[in-house]
């Protein structure tokens, strides 16, 4: 295979997740190894053939050896035996004996069921669901797959130290792990919460903290801290927000429910760009949603070089680059990869 160059350009991964896995294995896994490519590794995947706009995002500079339910594991023998590093799930792993070059890199939905599950019930189990949604209601899952990405960039963290290890000469992996343990980790609030007050936070409803509006053109975030109530007072200049009820953070608590209703009213007749300006102007971290096209076009998103350009089956598209550096460099997405071979298909 070509040099890709690169901080990662002499590490092979094979990326093999068990046709039978749950799909949050299969995305978790998908980002680290996205993750790898962007940084010059050459990651093959095994997998059905076909694609998917998740998969475009997921697998953007891998090589695809496309697999059946029966040849899958004579498949991950193969390649897995000259890899640096292999990420499988527990299952895909119990049938190999890999070298001891290779480093196993163990996704898992929890330490007691790897197997079982998907990301809807590891949200659960980790508290999770507790932050969203109204409690007469029935849950609501995270948007997106927050928390097999989140699993995801551990795998890579835990990859990327496993390596660091081996070429130090000493002892590396495997590496564990379970999206169940990550979302407890992404949840740490609820435990200290827990562990000062003897209750776990449940879903407020209406009467959350920081809560999602309509306005005019649009929604808004509604979010600020104690310390800027004041500000928040000030910049909407609605005397309503003056009323005793509302006067100390302990009233506020007490009324949040009236509280957000009347600042649903006040910023309705706002567009996003009215609140984003009033917002920058008393330092106010009040948040308009924005669609992906708006982001596109967004000045900050551009200075950042947050999307990329990307060529995919001769289209042009926008690739969100990943949060990933290395010595205080970024990486675009699939940068070090050929464009012929940017996920091509590999007959074997």
């Amino acid at each position: 295979m070509t040099s890709r160059g690169g901080p990662l350009s002499r590490v092979v991964v094979v990326e093999a997740i068990g046709p039978d896995a749950p799909d949050a294995l299969g995305h978790a896994a998908g980002l680290c190894g996205r993750m790898a490519a962007d940084l010059g590794a050459t990651v093959i995947r095994l997998a059905p053939s076909g694609k998917s706009e998740t998969g475009v995002f997921l697998h953007h500079g891998k090589r695809l050896i496309a697999t059946t339910a029966e040849d899958f594991l004579r498949h991950v023998a193969i390649h897995g035996a000259g890899a640096d590093a292999l990420i499988c799930d527990s299952g895909t792993h119990a049938h190999l004996s890999l070298g001891p070059q290779t480093i196993a890199v163990l996704i898992g939905m929890s330490l007691d069921e790897p197997l079982r599950g998907s990301e809807l019930t590891a949200e659960a189990r980790c508290g999770l669901l507790d932050l969203i949604g109204d409690p007469d209601r029935a849950p609501l899952r995270l948007a997106g797959h927050q928390l097999a990405y989140s699993a995801g960039l551990s795998a890579y963290l835990g990859l990327v130290a496993a390596l660091t290890q081996r070429d130090a000469g000493r002892p590396a992996g495997p590496v564990h792990v379970d999206l169940l343990d990550v979302g407890v980790w992404l949840n740490w609030k609820a435990l200290s919460t827990a562990a000062r007050t003897g209750q776990s936070p449940m879903r407020p409803g209406a009467k959350a903290e920081w809560t999602i509006v309509p306005c005019r053109d649009g929604y808004v975030a509604l979010v600020y801290r104690i310390q800027e109530w004041t500000s928040l007072k000030v910049a909407t200049g609605d005397a309503r927000l003056a009323d005793p009820r509302f006067e100390t953070v302990a009233r506020r608590s007490q009324n949040r429910a009236e509280l957000n209703a009347i600042l649903a009213d006040i910023f309705a007749g706002k567009t996003r760009a009215e609140i984003r300006t009033m917002a920058l102007s008393h330092k106010l971290p009040l948040g308009p949603v924005w669609t992906p096209e708006e982001l596109k076009r967004d000045p900050h998103m551009i200075e950042r070089g947050y999307f990329q350009p990307v060529t995919v089956d001769g289209q042009v598209l926008a690739m969100p680059s990943l949060p990933v550096l290395w010595n205080g460099r970024a990486f675009p997405p699939g940068g070090f990869a050929h464009a012929a071979q940017d996920n091509r298909t590999i007959s074997g």
